[in-house]
Formats: structure tokens, C-alpha cells, sequence
């Protein structure tokens, strides 16, 4: 029969072979473009609610929220945010991460809780900034880094109002030599609470170092309510000093105190990357 010649069940089964293959989309090269796309493909970081931590300078404690990139390994050091406000501040920060799909850990410092948030206003304004500044550079920064693989040249600290004024005085009194934090961000900072403070502070900073080795990004909202007036006043404090390898950069978007943070996040996020 004809089905028993070889040269014809060859030629069939070489059919097969053409028709499978342009099923599957041709040959190799097909095959390891689709197997790049696999292992190119962001997946999302897991957010954690952590362990309060208590403070011997403030003499509270601080819920505290957790980002981890997904592939967070001990081999590899990210870079961190730490983000103050976290209760306010930090999903909107982390859903920032994912959209741009970037590897970066992020830690969330909520808020003490008591009565129209006092604690939080007293310890955002000089003198008692000092002692919130040394819980989170002393204690909170120690006890988070030990177990988590952060790229310790690689800090950014993040603030909105009145977290945003401690941002500016975190810039002005950290080590010149050894900085905690390398990038700062003040989104609409309240810097009209320190009109007679922040001036000094920024003479004693160059007194002590002309260079001031920081990415510094403020922004600022323009619609009511807003601190944009301020917001430009500490930005002039800050040119006017002529601070060596300060890099200052001022967002303005027309909108109002609140609502600025997270319609400018996106825009801040992919500076700082």
C-alpha cells in the first residue's frame, strides 16, 4: 500500500514537524524571547506591618510598616525610604514603587497618638527634633538594618507639613562627615514654624562644612491651603548658602496641602531612581 513507503511517511512526518513548530511560534529564538519576558516581569514587594519600636529620646513607641522587594535576598543590598507619617504616607509610597517597578525597601514610621497629634508637632520643631532625630538615626536605623539587606550609602527620609519642616532640619543637623541620610524630601514642609530657627541652623551647618552632600527635594503646593511661600523661603535659605555638592530641586503643582503628596509621588519617586 501507499502508506508503506518510506519516502512518503517521511515527508509526512516532516509536515508534522512544520506545522508544530509554527504552532508554537518557530524555533528557539521564539522561545527564549517568551522565556526573557517571563523572568523580566515585575512582581510586587510585600508590605508588613512590623513591631512597634519604643524610644528611650521621646519616651514613646512607634507602629512601623515594611516594604520588601520580591526578590529581597541578604546577598544584595536596596536602597530604603523612610517614611514618616506612615499611617498617612506610606501605601501611597509603596504603590509609587510598584506602578514604576523599582527595588527599593521601604520603612514606614507611623505616628504616637494622643490628642491632635501634639506629640507629633512638638518633636517636628527644634529643640525636641533633636531627640526625634537621634531615635531614628540611633535606635530605629540600627535595629531595622540588622535584618534587612539596605544599602547604608542609600537613605532617603521622607515628610509631609510638619514631618516635611523635620526633613529640612534633619538636612541641616546630620553628621557632615558620615550622613545618615542621603536624600531628603519635604512635601509642602511647614517651614513658616521656624522663622527664626532655621536661619541659625543653617549657619551653624556651615560653620561647621561648606559641603553638604544631598539630594533635596521640596514640593510645593500652590493651591488653598498651602506652604508654598515657605517652601521657596527654605529653598533660598539653602541657595543662598552656597552649600558645595547640594543638589536642590523644587516641585510645584497646583494643588492643595493634602492632596500634593500623592499627585506629585510618582514624579518624586522617579527622581530619586
Amino acid at each position: 500500500m501507499a502508506y508503506s513507503n518510506p519516502r512518503y511517511l517521511a515527508t509526512c512526518l516532516l509536515s508534522i514537524t512544520l506545522l508544530l513548530l509554527a504552532a508554537c511560534g518557530g524555533g528557539s529564538n521564539s522561545q527564549e524571547t517568551f522565556d526573557q519576558e517571563i523572568v523580566s516581569q515585575f512582581t510586587p514587594g510585600q508590605r508588613l506591618q512590623l513591631e512597634p519600636i519604643d524610644s528611650h529620646y521621646t519616651g514613646v513607641s512607634y507602629p512601623l510598616k515594611l516594604y520588601l522587594p520580591h526578590n529581597h535576598a541578604p546577598n544584595r543590598k536596596f536602597p530604603v525610604i523612610y517614611i514618616l507619617d506612615a499611617e498617612w504616607r506610606f501605601e501611597t509610597v509603596a504603590d509609587s514603587v510598584d506602578k514604576n517597578q523599582l527595588e527599593v525597601i521601604l520603612v514606614g514610621i507611623e505616628n504616637y497618638v494622643d490628642d491632635d497629634y501634639k506629640h507629633r508637632e512638638m518633636y517636628s520643631q527644634w529643640p525636641l527634633a533633636k531627640d526625634y532625630f537621634d531615635f531614628l538615626t540611633i535606635e530605629l536605623l540600627p535595629s531595622i538594618e540588622k535584618d534587612y539587606s539596605i544599602d547604608e550609602t542609600n537613605r532617603t527620609v521622607m515628610g509631609h507639613s510638619l514631618t516635611g519642616l523635620f526633613v529640612g532640619i534633619a538636612l541641616l543637623i546630620d553628621s557632615p562627615q558620615q550622613p545618615y541620610f542621603h536624600r531628603h524630601v519635604s512635601f509642602d514642609g511647614s517651614f513658616w514654624a521656624h522663622r527664626d530657627v532655621t536661619p541659625q541652623l543653617v549657619n551653624d551647618r556651615l560653620s561647621l562644612d561648606q559641603t553638604l552632600s544631598s539630594r533635596v527635594i521640596l514640593v510645593a503646593a500652590t493651591a488653598y491651603p498651602n506652604n508654598a511661600r515657605y517652601v521657596s523661603w527654605f529653598e533660598q535659605l539653602l541657595a543662598a548658602a552656597g552649600f558645595s555638592q547640594l543638589e536642590l530641586d523644587r516641585y510645584e503643582y497646583d494643588k492643595a496641602h493634602i492632596p500634593v503628596v500623592a499627585y506629585s509621588m510618582n514624579d518624586v519617586i522617579n527622581a530619586l531612581y
